[in-house]
């Protein structure tokens, strides 16, 4: 801007924001800038071990090795741990849950139907006259396709039909009724719709049996390989250049682990890609344990714009998804 570089970031603006607070204003900060792609986290929590640097301005997550050499500052925002792959979900497969799961609703609608079309039928038979159905047979049948199609939404034929008070009053409580049990089974197909979108479709046995492909350095395969699994690590590799080693080896890869928002372009680039989650994970900053003074203001700081809102609001101009099973991000 104006010839002059210009940094931002959902990192860079926190520590502006912290620097400009009383605790902060007598520190002075030297900035060295990463070469680009550079991604080999444990290696910079090395460095800030050593003392190095005394601080790492990315989003670091807590591993067991990391915390026998650094400090983590408090949290300022939410990831999760994710594993990006070949979607094993067809459209049917979700029907076919669904159906499962909700398919006795759809038979106490039928029946509620037939029962509403009986009682119509004795309650208010002159509809017949008003449906121009000359035999009770007829009347009848009409009657009951009438109650299960109002059952499933469509009442058109339940209130342009009444011919009495009686009948109004009963299809009033019909309608009460069937309003209340769709109400209920939307929000349950819903509820089951996005359970199953945000369930690992990942099998047991193919974690067990195949290795995830990660970044050397990332704690994503750290924590992976602490609960048991398999990670092969590559060094200098993007993102984009790991799913495609994943792609061209989907039998012998589980797919590409990295956190979520790491990866979430992922998505949109190939399609057919989709996510499955293990955890979500409390992200921070970390420090030199010896610069102990400094870890303590930088706390106060971050701390002070968490209550005041303001991470949370600069979180939300760089992070955020709608996808039903996106981590609580800027929660914090």
């Amino acid at each position: 801007k104006n010839g002059q570089k210009v940094y931002s970031g959902m990192l860079w603006e926190t520590l502006e924001a912290v620097k400009k607070l009383p605790e902060l204003k007598n520190y002075e900060f030297e900035y060295t800038f990463s070469e680009p792609g550079y991604s080999n986290y444990n290696e910079t929590v090395d460095w800030v071990s050593t003392g190095k640097y005394d601080l790492g301005l990315a989003v670091y997550t807590q591993t067991t090795k990391r915390e026998s050499k650094i400090n983590y500052t408090v949290p300022f925002i939410i990831d999760a741990y994710a594993l990006f792959h070949y979607s094993n979900k067809s459209e049917f497969d979700i029907l076919t849950h669904i159906a499962s799961k909700v398919g006795y609703q759809f038979l106490v609608l039928i029946i509620l139907g037939i029962i509403t079309g009986v009682v119509l039928f004795f309650v208010d038979p002159q509809r017949s006259i008003a449906t121009k159905v000359k035999s009770r047979k007829a009347f009848m049948i009409r009657s009951i396709t009438t109650g299960i199609a109002t059952f499933f939404g469509e009442a058109g034929f339940l209130f342009e039909n009444s011919s009495s008070i009686k009948g109004v009053i009963a299809i009033t409580l019909v309608m009460l009724i069937a309003v209340l049990f769709l109400q209920i089974m939307q929000a349950e197909i819903t509820s089951l719709y996005i359970e199953h979108q945000m369930s690992n479709s990942i099998s047991e046995s193919d974690i067990k049996t195949k290795s995830a492909l990660g970044h050397e350095g990332h704690a994503s395969g750290d924590n992976w390989e602490e609960s048991g699994k398999n990670v092969t690590r590559f060094k200098g590799k993007t993102n984009s250049e790991l799913l495609e080693i994943y792609k061209n080896n989907p039998k012998k890869y589980l797919g590409v682990l990295i956190s979520y928002y790491n990866g979430l372009p992922l998505i949109e680039l190939h399609p057919g890609i989709t996510v499955s989650l293990f955890g979500n994970t409390p992200e921070c900053m970390v420090y030199n344990p010896r610069k102990g003074k400094f870890g303590e203001d930088l706390n106060k700081g971050l701390l002070h714009i968490r209550s005041t809102k303001e991470i949370k609001k600069t979180c939300k101009s760089y992070f955020g998804s709608n996808r039903p099973n996106a981590p609580p991000t800027c929660t914090l």
